[in-house]
């Protein structure tokens, strides 16, 4: 959970707690902070933050996206192309870019794991490629989609905070993304997802948490959870 975050005039004291296993909702208008929220959550902002983060009770300080990776924390940015992936790359390389680490001994890469371990995924989220060395700018949004996803799934997230995780991605992706993330929490994983989607946030969320000029305007569970409601929150109503 988080206790009193604040980021320059952006985050304004922003307090809460998520549970493992479930699937917390975020949603607001545009320029209500809600990604800068989170990424700053994931060391976006170095130390510049301030306020306290805890994770299974135990306080963590988080100064770049390295050391919130380390921590189990993972995040999915809404601008895929720029953020989440390198497009002249194969969608091999794209998923074991974040886990060299896990896939070296003695700093020597064993290239017989990492190329397992590729198509594993590749065949777990059901990614539409002629191969594992197919570059990425080629594939479909969705299954470019599919392709962050599988990188961060390789991490073994505790959290994994979606950004906009079913922009510009056609229905039938769509609802395997909202799969993928349903075997997450069953696994024991807090899924976070950021959505403009009102339909979206509210019919896969366990909780919702809405913001509204950098600060939390609303925190509503399952059983009152509405598109009136979510507004009237997202716009500083009560």
């Amino acid at each position: 959970y988080t206790n009193h975050l604040s980021l320059k005039k952006i985050i304004k004291d922003v307090s809460f707690e998520i549970r493992e296993g479930e699937i917390v909702g975020v949603a607001g208008l545009m320029g209500s902070g809600r990604t800068e929220l989170f990424t700053s959550i994931f060391g976006a902002y170095g130390g510049k933050k301030e306020g306290e983060i805890y994770l299974e009770g135990k306080k963590i300080n988080i100064k770049s996206p390295s050391e919130a990776i380390e921590q189990g924390i993972c995040y999915l940015s809404e601008d895929r192309k720029q953020f989440g992936l390198v497009l002249k790359m194969d969608v091999k390389d794209n998923i074991l870019l974040s886990n060299y680490d896990k896939m070296a001994k003695s700093g020597i890469i064993d290239g017989v794991r990492a190329l397992k371990e590729a198509i594993s995924y590749v065949d777990k989220l059901k990614v539409k490629t002629p191969s594992v060395f197919q570059r990425v700018e080629n594939l479909s949004g969705g299954n470019q989609q599919k392709v962050v996803l599988a990188k961060w799934l390789l991490a073994n997230p505790k959290v994994l905070i979606l950004d906009e995780p079913t922009r510009g991605i056609d229905v039938g992706a769509k609802y395997e993304i909202y799969n993928i993330m349903n075997d997450l929490v069953e696994q024991g994983v807090c899924v976070i997802m950021i959505s403009s989607e009102l339909p979206e946030i509210i019919g896969m969320s366990d909780s919702v948490l809405v913001m509204c000029n950098g600060t939390l305007s609303g925190e509503l569970n399952a059983n009152e959870l509405s598109q009136e409601k979510i507004m009237v929150c997202a716009t500083g109503g009560k």
